[in-house]
């Protein structure tokens, strides 16, 4: 169910960005348009969405806590914390630079530019990166012992596949060398980590995610 509402969250964020009924202004003061604004709510269901992904896999694992969860929440914090402010720094930036700087750029807004493409591009993966790690790390650390059936495996790669299709959606068609080498790296590390618990439902999850969303990008930029 969880995964579930994470594709559906995917799938809103999609039709926030593209839809033109989400570019009309919240106040009369045109401090931001509706697509800025759900994003960030929509950045708010993501984190929680993880927060309870990571609760059930502890709960659902028969291992006794131990160290390792002060860690991970550690780790989950800190990366909630990076999400956030990217979402902050990106939605007020872009909306600017959109709105006032396109037709008359100046010094002001090279800075927002740099706000809105650069740095906080920069904070969205250091926190997104993060927050997936902490589920990844959470499901190797309190494994369950539960057999999947044929359900789960459907389930789990259904929802795989809206993830990879928002990772192919953001980096197949745009500029995203840096992007690109970090879901390289990522789609590497929980291949790694199925490789070495291949019955844990949340590592097929993000093997299938970012396994197929890199194989998938490459082979457009290339092709």
């Amino acid at each position: 169910m969880l995964l579930c509402l994470s594709s559906v969250t995917i799938v809103l964020i999609s039709i926030n960005r593209k839809s033109p009924v989400t570019l009309a202004f919240v106040a009369d003061n045109h401090f931001l348009r509706w697509v800025e604004v759900n994003n960030m709510i929509l950045g708010l269901c993501t984190v929680l969405l993880y927060h309870l992904i990571s609760v059930q896999l502890i709960s659902g694992s028969d291992k006794q806590l131990g160290s390792g969860r002060a860690g991970l929440h550690v780790m989950f914090i800190v990366g909630a914390y990076f999400y956030a402010l990217s979402l902050g720094n990106h939605e007020i930036s872009n909306y600017l630079h959109g709105s006032f700087c396109l037709s008359s750029p100046s010094q002001f807004c090279d800075i927002i530019s740099f706000n809105d493409n650069i740095f906080s591009d920069f904070l969205f993966i250091i926190g997104f990166t993060l927050l997936n790690i902490t589920v990844i790390l959470t499901q190797s650390i309190f494994p369950s012992l539960r057999r999947m059936s044929l359900w789960d495996n459907v389930a789990v790669s259904l929802n795989a596949m809206f993830v990879a299709t928002g990772i192919v959606a953001n980096l197949a068609f745009e500029k995203s060398g840096f992007d690109s080498c970090v879901v390289a790296a990522m789609a590497t590390f929980t291949l790694i980590m199925l490789r070495r618990a291949p019955e844990q439902l949340m590592l097929r999850y993000y093997s299938i995610s970012y396994a197929l969303g890199a194989l998938v990008t490459a082979a457009i930029k290339l092709s």
